[in-house]
Formats: C-alpha cells, sequence, structure tokens
C-alpha cells in the first residue's frame, strides 16, 4: 500500500484521460474520479480501464464553485496519508512515479511536480521561461500535486477554479510556510493542456478558458512516457503523432508575433 489517493476532475478529456490514469494506476491506493457533464467519450475511456481503485463519479458543473466543492468532497472522502491530483490531461513517466514514489516515504509534507507544457505533439513544449511560474521559491513550469493530509489539520480548499489555493486551519496556504518540508522533483510530467483534448474538438473551454495554442517551442529530449506505447482501446488515439506541416507553418507565423507581445508584457 503505497498511502495515496488519486483526485481527478474531468469533463471532455477523451483524449488523454487514459494515459494520465494509467501513467499513476500502478502507485495508486485509490482514485476518486468526478466527471463534470461530458458529452465525449471520457465516462466510455474511464469505464474501459477495469480497476477496482477507481470510483466514478458524475455531476453537472454550472459554475467554477462546483469545481471546488467537488473537490472539497474528494478530500473528505480521502482516507490515505496522501492524495494526489491528477487532471484528465497530465500524464507521467515511470521514472517521474518512481521519484515521486521514493519522495512519499520520507518527511515530506508536499511535493511540487515539474512539467513539460506540450506545444502541437509530445515531442515539443513550451520555452521555460514563458508563462512560467513561481513556486516554492523557484521559476518555471511546476505545480503542486502531492499533498500529506495529515501535516495539515482542518486542510480546506478556497477559491473557485482556476485560482484554488489549498489552505490550513488558520487559512494559510500550505505551501507558502516551512518550504523546506516540500519536495520538487526533478522529472517531468507531460501536461497537454495546449493540446486537442477531446475528440469533440480543439477547442472546448471550461468556463471561459480556452486552453488550445499553436507556437512553435522547444523540443524536448527526455524519453516520452511509457504508457503511450501501451496497447490502448480503438477509440483513445493514437499519441505519437507528430505535428502537422499546417502546423508548422501556422506555429513559424504566430509564434514571433507572440514573443514580441510577450517582450511588451
Amino acid at each position: 500500500m503505497s498511502g495515496i489517493s488519486v483526485h481527478m476532475i474531468v469533463k471532455n478529456e477523451d483524449s488523454w484521460v487514459w494515459f494520465a490514469l494509467n501513467s499513476v494506476l500502478g502507485l495508486a491506493d485509490q482514485v476518486f474520479i468526478t466527471d463534470t457533464g461530458s458529452s465525449d467519450k471520457t465516462i466510455q475511456v474511464i469505464e474501459s480501464i477495469a480497476s477496482p481503485k477507481i470510483t466514478l463519479s458524475r455531476i453537472q458543473a454550472s459554475s467554477p464553485k462546483d469545481l471546488t466543492r467537488a473537490r472539497i468532497e474528494q478530500i473528505q472522502r480521502t482516507q490515505t496519508e496522501w492524495f494526489w491530483v491528477l487532471d484528465g490531461d497530465e500524464v507521467y513517466t515511470d521514472r517521474g512515479v518512481q521519484e515521486i514514489a521514493k519522495a512519499v516515504k520520507a518527511s515530506y509534507h508536499g511535493i511540487a511536480v515539474r512539467r513539460y507544457d506540450l506545444l502541437g505533439d509530445i515531442y515539443h513544449c513550451q520555452r521555460e521561461s514563458v508563462g512560467q511560474y513561481q513556486l516554492l521559491g523557484q521559476r518555471g513550469h511546476l505545480v503542486t500535486r502531492l499533498v500529506r493530509k495529515s501535516a495539515f489539520p482542518s486542510l480546506h480548499l478556497v477559491h473557485p477554479y482556476p485560482l484554488e489555493a489549498y489552505v490550513d486551519q488558520e487559512g494559510r496556504v500550505i505551501h507558502s510556510y516551512n518550504q523546506d518540508k516540500w519536495y520538487i522533483t526533478s522529472n517531468h510530467l507531460y501536461h497537454a493542456m495546449y493540446l486537442k483534448r477531446s475528440s469533440l474538438g480543439s477547442n472546448l473551454p471550461m468556463f471561459n478558458r480556452n486552453k488550445y495554442k499553436v507556437e512553435t517551442g522547444i523540443s524536448i529530449t527526455t524519453s516520452p512516457p511509457e504508457v503511450f506505447s501501451l496497447t490502448r482501446p480503438q477509440f483513445v488515439p493514437d499519441p505519437l503523432s507528430r505535428r502537422t506541416l499546417g502546423y508548422e507553418l501556422v506555429a513559424s507565423i504566430i509564434t514571433p508575433i507572440k514573443d514580441l507581445k510577450r517582450k511588451f508584457i
């Protein structure tokens, strides 16, 4: 037993959710999934994974606050020492999972994970200097993903999506203090936020957040997640397809314009 429960909230994620779940399922004790109103094959994809670890709930989320309530319910249902926030477009490598497995056995309070924000395919990502975050004293593409629940009495979630923050009983954001108790991975997860996430189309917004992007980016030099090479159901798309010539052409035109705008913002 790893002492880890996975928390996932999805809506129209049928392009990547199979890979996301299978990349972490081996380490998880439980997986709580809340679907907030998918109209594509997301439910079918999840149900194709025959694992007793998975508990799937379905709600209709009509506002960002509904997502916050769903995450709070997942925290309340968690009986394990740790919980692991996993989006339907986040895929881990085996080496990344192994690194996390070692870290949860130490005395850390939480784990932040580095990520590749994919552009066009799984072989390219956004430059680290673009859209970077400041977390635990570092800048870059990283995000809080695992929390030791017992380290934070009365752990709670505040603010609606996409500004959620985990706070303790005193209302302090949990990664804002005792930062030496947090582990930052050296391995990256593969984040498909900017790719086509649903068979229904590339541009399905979540509460007005349209994430699909066309940019050149940079090449990823490490090996992709092993789960991308597993035998998958026929209705799950091939993740190994490379960017089209049309994408490359449009990206070559758009990227210099975006870079110029970033210099003045």
